[in-house]
């Protein structure tokens, strides 16, 4: 058990300088602030002293007790400056040691971005680029000789002319055709229907009584 408890204290990490330095500022903190707590109250108990002696109409010890009343608050300020000194060189020293962080971190992350630059070079990256296109236009010469089993494409596009043309002369024997048939209905002659044709009569109704045939008109001339 022993050794297990040397081991761990043994790995321990021992405190910096600048660990030092902070925990020995903390702790003259600490002391001031109890030390200002002691002079404020001392200048409290030497104002209620002079204002007794005043009452008691002693001016002397009055006099005393305001001059004693003075000197403490002096040392008072003194003691807010000491104060204000330590808190602002802790600050210094944590933002000094935020930033010596972020300059780790930083030069870590330099060193591996390096190493990984290293390993991946500028004529490794073109050659790697130059396969890939490759192997594009490998696959599209693939593609378009699959696409195309081996049929010619100008042949395929001389048929689709021939057959164009074929569609054109039907449509031009559909319209001539068409022409000669309109001639010939214009060319019959038909029989004129001739003038002055008597009407025909009208039959009469079922049931009704059928009327005496009129005479009929004369043709005209």
């Amino acid at each position: 058990m022993g050794s297990a408890f040397s081991k761990k204290s043994s790995t321990k990490a021992k405190p910096s300088e600048v660990d030092k330095a902070v925990l020995s500022l903390k702790t003259q903190r600490r002391k001031l602030a109890e030390y200002q707590k002691q002079v404020t109250s001392k200048i409290a108990e030497a104002l209620e002293q002079a204002q007794v002696h005043v009452r008691q109409g002693n001016k002397q010890r009055a006099t005393l007790a305001l001059k004693q009343k003075r000197i403490l608050q002096t040392r008072l300020g003194e003691i807010d400056g000491y104060l204000v000194n330590v808190e602002e060189t802790l600050c210094n020293l944590d933002a000094a040691r935020q930033n010596n962080k972020v300059f780790e971190a930083l030069r870590e992350g330099g060193a591996a971005l390096k190493e990984v630059q290293s390993r991946v070079s500028v004529s490794a990256l073109k050659d790697l680029v130059d396969d890939a296109e490759g192997a594009k236009e490998h696959e599209r010469e693939v593609n378009a000789i699959l696409q195309g089993d081996g049929v010619d494409l100008a042949e395929v596009e001389g048929e689709l002319e021939q057959l164009e043309r074929e569609c054109e002369d039907e449509k031009a024997l559909e319209l001539g055709s068409e022409a000669a048939a309109t001639e010939e209905e214009e060319g019959l002659d038909l029989p004129s229907v001739p003038a002055g044709l008597p009407k025909p009569e009208r039959e009469p109704e079922r049931g009704a009584a059928r009327e005496e045939p009129r005479g009929t008109e004369p043709l005209l001339a």
